[in-house]
């Protein structure tokens, strides 16, 4: 998706070296370049429907475009890049959602399946699962370029399948995940800022 110059790996952006793609925009100074990404007019809303400057962004390559490069600084702001250029994303709730979970099916697969709205499927995690009251349950999943986390927000019908896997040894007792014989706690965590991918 991006150049190893990409500036996202770097912690401050004045040292960055200017993208692999980005022409026209490698002469501007760095506090600038800084704030046209930060301030561009790219939405997503707890749905994960994309707008523009309040206008919605329906057309399907065009999200799936984006949706396929969705990304994070190394801070976890989440990010979208497009031929080594790339923007802040504004967001209402997380990145991506998990629609489905499906049982493993091949003998490589151990672990829950999350089916996302990016297309891919994915092994849980269960280290990163949480549940944030009012809000629901959610984990994180590697992005496509980067590796770095992305959070992932679980739809009724995603959490409705993962409870397949809930067990609890008392009725009032907050339920664990239990995946081949091993149990996580799942534990419960307040609802963070909107504008990072994971924290």
């Amino acid at each position: 998706m991006r150049d190893l110059s990409d500036p996202r790996g770097q912690e401050s952006p004045t040292q960055a070296p200017p993208a692999a793609g980005d022409t026209g925009l490698s002469g501007l100074d760095p506090r600038k370049l800084e704030q046209l990404r930060r301030g561009f007019p790219l939405h997503m809303d707890r749905q994960g429907n994309f707008s523009f400057e309040g206008d919605p962004i329906t057309h399907p390559g065009i999200v799936r475009m984006f949706r396929d490069n969705l990304d994070a600084t190394e801070a976890g702001e989440v990010t979208l890049g497009l031929e080594g250029k790339w923007v802040y994303l504004k967001l209402a709730d997380l990145p991506l959602r998990a629609v489905r979970i499906e049982q493993p099916t091949r003998p490589d697969e151990q672990r829950p399946q999350l089916l996302l709205d990016d297309g891919r499927r994915l092994p849980l995690d269960p280290q990163t699962l949480c549940e944030e009251p009012g809000a629901g349950l959610r984990c994180s999943v590697p992005a496509r370029g980067s590796g770095r986390p992305l959070g992932v927000r679980l739809s009724n019908t995603a959490a409705i399948d993962l409870s397949a896997w809930f067990v609890s040894d008392e009725p009032d007792d907050r339920p664990q995940l239990e995946v081949g014989g091993r149990r996580w706690p799942i534990p419960e965590r307040a609802t963070t800022r909107a504008t990072r991918a994971l924290d």
